[in-house]
């Protein structure tokens, strides 16, 4: 008779399914209230709960199932605490995530069977930030060479890895990002005369969106952001509103009511934040059927073609992004045929069961 036994998310694991753990970078049982895809969005569990669909066992650990002291959570790093979560590694087939840097350390001391498979969130730019740090930059390398596999988020991270790193050829893959296209679902009427601008990653470029604002006094901008986004940024003019670090329910609001998204970020040389800054918003926005005018980074050419699924701006220009948005502004018709383009693109291409799907496969196919 099977072993049998329930994962997070209900599903039952036999004897011979594939069985992958997830650890996710930041916490998510605190931070999600309610049923998945039904009072928050799946979007930020990477197509964990699709992969029983394709044959695959999937649950996630993180530092909640270790302790729930508060002090010992104040007190240890990220690191130290998310390197104690490779207790929860044995017997598995396949581990997850975007922080399993080091804790390939463990897997070189104890050469488990388990293969790992990092999710590829800032390893580009984090890789490039440390260059000149030869200890660390060497201690990165030597770690890169242990993991199983690579997942990128974009075909300019996989290119890049691939052209610096040789040691890792035929281990990284692309799979784009998903989006939850249940929970978002697309708004193209009845919107309010308001410009939006979200996101919390270190590559947000809110200095520009302001002076652009700045410019177009008769138009009303809101940003969603946390207070460090807004760094060196010392007058706020009138017509802009500042929320910060805003509730998910209600950022899905404004995605559903905002007249347009206005994704500004620094551009491909930067070194903070996220390789792909913007991607999940960019999604949730396009999800929403809201029309969406992106700063121009590499990784928009896996996501959206400029005038089809979104309008590309320059980066910095802030004249640039004003004609932008006052030719997105004035065409209601280009807004609605942007926005419904963008909505299709997503169905077709950018759920998070066709994200589980990508996954699965890799997962099945590690030697």
């Amino acid at each position: 008779m099977k072993k049998k036994f329930l994962n997070s998310n209900g599903g039952i694991k036999a004897d011979g399914v594939p069985n992958v753990l997830y650890l996710y970078s930041g916490a998510r049982k605190d931070k999600f209230k309610g049923k998945i895809g039904i009072d928050y969005p799946d979007t930020q569990f990477y197509g964990l709960n699709h992969l029983n669909k394709f044959g695959i066992f999937a649950e996630y650990k993180e530092w909640s199932d270790i302790s729930t002291s508060r002090f010992l959570s104040a007190v240890l790093s990220f690191r130290i605490k998310h390197l104690l979560l490779y207790y929860f590694t044995g017997g598995r087939d396949v581990v997850f995530g975007s922080s399993l840097l080091y804790m390939m350390i463990f897997k070189k001391l104890f050469r488990k069977r388990t293969k790992f498979v990092m999710l590829n969130i800032g390893i580009m730019r984090t890789l490039k930030a440390n260059k000149k740090s030869k200890i660390k930059y060497a201690l990165m390398k030597w770690l890169l060479k242990e993991l199983d596999g690579v997942v990128c988020l974009a075909r300019c991270q996989k290119e890049y890895l691939e052209n610096e790193y040789s040691f890792l050829m035929g281990k990284v893959f692309f799979v784009p990002l998903g989006v939850d296209t249940d929970y978002y679902q697309p708004e193209y009427k009845n919107r309010k005369d308001y410009i939006l601008s979200a996101g919390r990653d270190n590559g947000r470029d809110y200095k520009t969106v302001i002076e652009t604002a700045r410019l177009m006094p008769e138009r009303e901008f809101h940003i969603v952001c946390s207070k460090r986004n807004l760094e060196g940024v010392n007058t706020i003019p009138k017509n802009v509103k500042i929320f910060y670090d805003m509730p998910s329910p209600e950022l899905h609001k404004k995605y559903r009511e905002a007249k347009m998204l206005l994704l500004i970020t620094h551009d491909d040389l930067f070194r903070d934040g996220a390789d792909c800054s913007g991607q999940t918003v960019l999604l949730d926005a396009m999800a929403s059927g809201l029309p969406v005018i992106a700063s121009r980074k590499k990784y928009l050419a896996d996501y959206a073609e400029d005038q089809k699924e979104a309008v590309f701006v320059d980066f910095y220009d802030c004249a640039n992004i004003k004609v932008a948005v006052e030719s997105l502004l004035d065409n209601k018709g280009f807004r609605r045929n942007i926005a419904m383009r963008a909505r299709q693109r997503v169905e077709n291409e950018f759920s998070t069961e066709k994200m589980a799907k990508g996954l699965s496969g890799i997962f099945l196919s590690l030697p």
